[in-house]
């Protein structure tokens, strides 16, 4: 069974702890040097230390009942719901370029927040003001957005990373302590790392890791959405510095490595980059986990990491080539954290937020199979739901995935309207070219494309009026460089669209 048991914690004896320190330096110094032979070796000894507490939380998680309704809010209810949350506190959106320069509201004391949250948010905000039907709040959330992300950009530091603020003046709990001890162990060159309240300079920790990988994300994203050449180059140059980094010893501060490399080359189309990032994955993250799908220590066992690893980890996922040599470990790794968390959160009602089940849900059909997507389908459903009746675990972010999913969400499974139209696309990832299968219920007017992933018309399949029946359809994809497409078919002037991935 992989489901994760309720109310534990992780309770290592002083024996373990000894044995694991013994083991933590050596791996560390293989992740470095990135030699795959010690890191296996030594992961596999530390999984041994860690015995039967691997994989519990370092601390006991919460838990809360989920609604029983799975049905999915459509795109009238979800806008509704987005109004509603960004309402509730709308000058933080108003002033999100605010927030982009490290100041946490409502008082706005700089150096006092993550950059990353603004890129986030930002990114919510076009997603949610895509589909936005009033044009008044359209435009205020690409214009809140697009202040903070240009905002943001001029916080980028010269080798692409982005800074983190010195949160010990506020006495933060978490981070304080954690800084402090940074600076100690940079002597005397905390004088150049700590400058005018930013930490520019992690020395090599990996501690930047997460935010540069959250706002190459956050910019792939924005330019997808707005065509902002600016914000293509944001995230390639971040790219780039998460390039360069060594590998470290914790599983999920690598997965946004890998997140962020994979957007720069969905943009740049090097193949360098999604390279470097399924190694990334390989060697720093793929070794922590245990059979039953959790990671092995208890910070990336707690549900929180856990799912940032699942959210982080499909992107680059969905590109692996079918023949290179870590394909079935990494699907397998993925497949195995999802299904470990599905079952938790149905038996233990955990508060784990959904955006790990909104990625989880766009996994080839190869790699997730059809009833655990059924599952995971359910648990978006309880989540948005939830949602609207208190708002729990619901932010901008979320809210903006869950819209964008709910555009496509005809497009992952076999497409299928009220009227029973229906559209088999195969094989899919393809490297070159589509087979296509139409089915009409009814004789109807269809206009059938394929559009990249910034809406350009690549090729027209076929328009005009279809008596009820099958069709099918053959499309060279061979030309075209490597990424995601989409399938859009219009019907009577209903639009559905299918997400395709080419491959070298």
């Amino acid at each position: 069974m992989n489901a994760q048991n309720c109310g534990v914690s992780q309770n290592l004896t002083s024996t373990q702890n000894s044995q694991i320190s013994s083991i933590i330096s050596p791996l560390d110094t293989a992740l470095k040097y990135e030699n795959l032979f010690q890191i296996d070796s030594l992961s596999y000894e530390l999984i041994n230390a860690f015995a039967s507490e691997g994989g519990l939380p370092e601390a006991v998680e919460t838990y809360y009942s989920l609604v029983p309704t799975n049905a999915w809010l459509n795109m009238t209810n979800a806008l509704d719901l987005s109004r509603l949350l960004i309402d509730s506190d709308s000058m933080v959106y108003v002033d999100l370029w605010k927030v982009a320069k490290g100041m946490s509201p409502p008082s706005y004391q700089p150096n006092s927040i993550f950059l990353r949250a603004s890129a986030e948010i930002a990114s919510g905000l076009l997603k949610i003001a895509d589909k936005e039907t009033d044009l008044t709040r359209k435009a205020l959330y690409q214009a809140w957005a697009s202040r903070a992300l240009d905002s943001l950009a001029t916080m980028q530091l010269s080798n692409g990373a982005f800074p983190f603020p010195d949160l010990r003046m506020y006495g933060d709990p978490v981070f304080s302590s954690v800084i402090q001890n940074f600076l100690n162990s940079v002597g005397a060159d905390s004088v150049n790392v700590l400058q005018n309240g930013w930490i520019i300079d992690d020395k090599g920790s990996g501690e930047f890791k997460f935010d540069a990988g959250v706002i190459a994300n956050a910019y792939f994203e924005a330019y997808n959405y707005t065509g902002n050449v600016n914000y293509k180059n944001v995230a390639i140059t971040t790219g780039t510095y998460l390039d360069s980094l060594n590998f470290n010893l914790n599983y999920n501060y690598n997965t946004f490595v890998s997140l962020g490399l994979t957007r720069t080359y969905q943009l740049t189309n090097d193949t360098s980059f999604l390279e470097r990032a399924i190694k990334t994955m390989r060697y720093s993250v793929y070794p922590g986990q245990i059979n039953n799908g959790r990671w092995v220590d208890g910070h990336n066992a707690n549900s929180r990491y856990h799912s940032i690893i699942v959210q982080n980890s499909v992107p680059t996922v969905n590109f692996i080539p079918t023949s290179h040599t870590y394909k079935n470990s990494l699907d397998s790794m993925t497949l195995k954290a999802i299904r470990n968390m599905v079952q938790y959160s149905i038996n233990c009602g955990t508060a784990t937020g959904f955006r790990w089940l909104l990625k989880a849900y766009q996994l080839n059909s190869t790699i997730l199979p059809s009833s655990l997507k059924d599952s995971v389908s359910n648990l978006i459903g309880q989540h948005i739901n939830q949602a609207a009746i208190n708002g729990k675990y619901l932010d901008v972010p979320s809210m903006g995935e869950y819209i964008e999913l709910l555009n496509l969400t005809a497009g992952i499974n076999d497409l299928k309207s009220q009227q029973d139209y229906k559209i088999h696309v195969f094989p899919n990832p393809t490297s070159d070219a589509i087979q296509l299968a139409i089915t009409l219920a009814e004789n109807d007017i269809i206009d059938l494309t394929i559009n990249n992933s910034y809406g350009q018309l690549i090729h027209t399949i076929d328009q005009g009026e279809k008596a009820l029946g099958s069709y099918y359809y053959q499309v060279d994809l061979s030309k075209e460089e490597s990424g995601v497409y989409f399938l859009v078919m219009s019907i009577n002037g209903n639009k559905y669209s299918k997400k395709i991935i080419k491959q070298k």
